[in-house]
């Protein structure tokens, strides 16, 4: 979809949704709400998708409302399906993903995330470098941060591919802060240098990122990480700005997990009272979400926190938090399946339809071969990877000969059925082998296309099409053989990399039209789209 085909007043609302993303301001919510009637107004359903979707994700950037997150995330999703937006239906996915693992549903979100990554495959789309982010925190929780490094380097490749995106600079942060934890796991301290230095230059370049990385997510990797290199003036200043972030605010979900890293952090480096601040506060934002998995988290983190100051009563407390949170954790759990597998079954179905859709909007309806849309589709695909592995690609264009004084004659029935049985024919032999591809290119006209085939593979199915033609022997008092024939002509050859089905279109059907020209009912293959007498007496005649 693209924006600038909407008048002014739509154009102005989504840079301001995408404004007020960018700076995290409190009136992104209502911008979003704002779009969503405008996009209400439009009667446009691409435009009413991409309005819920940026909702779902104000109320999760900014607010505790998980139900309302997720009511307007669902929805986004069942609108993008339909519609068939499938970067921003990948985007959904991730959003999908994450939410399963604050719920610590990690097998979901590993499902969800590799489904967002099949909507990009054939997207020049930076969603993969998000999705591939998400997939390494799986991994790093998993104990495994050298695999958590190869998506995160992943991740910031394509990331850095578009620098337009309204939250880039936050994006290229955080994976910076991410690259800094696993190189800390792995003692790696040069390779974390690295990293706080490019936290570093990311602040000086750019002050629309200082919002960012004076954020929890900096703040704290800058404490773990010059504390972790010995650096203990960086350390005290990033710590007092950090303890002094946390104390002050309530803090959305995306910050509970760092939050619990850095208080578990300063437990390890003894600094028990600034600890015991940060549960207390948290305390405060963890109430609104109602999350038993991270309820259970804070629990252990308090049961080691009065573990160290000795407060058996506290300490007991806890625990029986901790034993509550995991019976409600796995209710959780339970209810978060079934949720999460209606929502699989409504989109699966709704795929499903699409899948009809597309087909018929590809497929001839007489015949049941790919039709000219579907042809172009293809070609495109096939030209692409013929170029790039240097491999042959054959395109023959055929018709059935004096096919309009046939039907003319014998009426348009019987013209249908002949053209069904040619098609059948046709069609068998693309279902035999898969380098095969048939369409009706429209009226008694077709087109195949052989990949990888040599002149002789290439010509032996021709011949054998030809000869499946005559053999099913139905009468045409305007053919010289007194039944229906077809002619053929070929272009194969290794495409350059302008070239296109047209070049070969046009080859073949001069090929075709030799061939009517002289006997019909044969063969031609040239192997250069221009055609001359020379080209001509060089190909091969069957």
């Amino acid at each position: 979809m693209n924006i600038k085909n909407f008048d002014s007043e739509i154009q102005a609302l989504y840079d301001e949704v995408l404004t007020t993303r960018t700076s995290m301001s409190s009136s992104y919510i209502s911008a979003c709400n704002r779009f969503i009637r405008k996009a209400k107004e439009a009667d446009d359903q691409n435009l009413l998708g991409y309005a819920y979707y940026y909702l779902a994700d104000s109320y999760y950037l900014l607010t505790t409302d998980y139900r309302k997150f997720n009511h307007n995330l669902l929805k986004a999703i069942e609108i993008l399906q339909t519609c068939g937006e499938n970067e921003y239906l990948a985007r959904c996915y991730n959003l999908l993903g994450i939410d399963a693992l604050n719920h610590g549903n990690y097998e979901l979100a590993l499902d969800f995330f590799l489904s967002g990554k099949r909507q990009c495959e054939d997207l020049d789309s930076n969603v993969t470098g998000f999705i591939d982010f998400n997939i390494g925190q799986i991994y790093y929780t998993a104990g495994d941060p050298k695999q958590a490094l190869t998506y995160i380097r992943s991740a910031y490749k394509q990331i850095r591919k578009n620098k337009k995106d309204s939250l880039y600079y936050r994006n290229v942060l955080f994976c910076y802060c991410f690259e800094a934890d696993c190189y800390m796991e792995l003692e790696k301290p040069d390779s974390v240098k690295k990293c706080l230095l490019g936290i570093d230059k990311l602040e000086e370049k750019n002050k629309d990122s200082k919002e960012f990385t004076n954020g929890i997510t900096a703040t704290d990797i800058r404490t773990r990480g010059y504390h972790y290199l010995g650096d203990m003036v960086k350390f005290q200043r990033y710590a007092l700005m950090l303890l002094k972030i946390i104390q002050n605010n309530k803090h959305p979900l995306d910050n509970i997990e760092d939050i619990f890293i850095m208080c578990r952090f300063f437990i390890k480096i003894g600094w028990i009272d600034e600890a015991v601040r940060i549960v207390d506060n948290t305390e405060r934002s963890l109430a609104d979400f109602n999350i038993a998995h991270l309820k259970k988290d804070f629990a252990k983190l308090k049961c080691e926190l009065y573990a160290c100051l000795g407060n058996k009563k506290k300490k007991n407390e806890a625990l029986n938090e901790f034993f509550q949170a995991s019976n409600d954790e796995e209710k959780e759990r339970l209810a978060n399946y079934k949720f999460f597998t209606d929502i699989r079954n409504r989109l699966h179905a709704i795929e499903k339809e699409n899948v009809i859709l597309q087909k018929q909007a590809s497929t001839d309806p007489l015949t049941g071969l790919g039709n000219r849309y579907g042809l172009n589709k293809f070609a495109d695909a096939a030209f692409e990877k013929a170029f790039e592995l240097k491999r042959s690609l054959a395109v023959e264009f055929l018709d059935i000969d004096n096919f309009k004084q046939y039907n003319d004659t014998y009426g348009h029935q019987a013209g249908d059925e002949c053209l069904t049985k040619v098609a059948s024919i046709i069609n068998e032999m693309a279902r035999e082998n898969e380098l095969i591809h048939a369409f009706r290119y429209g009226g008694d006209e077709f087109v195949i296309i052989y990949e990888s085939m040599t002149d002789k593979e290439v010509m032996e199915y021709a011949t054998m099409l030809r000869q499946a033609v005559l053999n099913l022997g139905l009468s045409s008092r305007y053919s010289d053989k007194k039944i229906v024939t077809i002619s053929q002509g070929i272009r194969n050859s290794v495409p350059q990399e302008t070239t296109k089905l047209w070049d070969y279109m046009y080859a073949a059907d001069n090929a075709l039209y030799q061939v009517k020209e002289h006997t019909k009912g044969e063969i031609i293959m040239l192997h250069k789209a221009v055609i001359s007498q020379k080209s001509l007496d060089d190909a091969t005649h069957l």
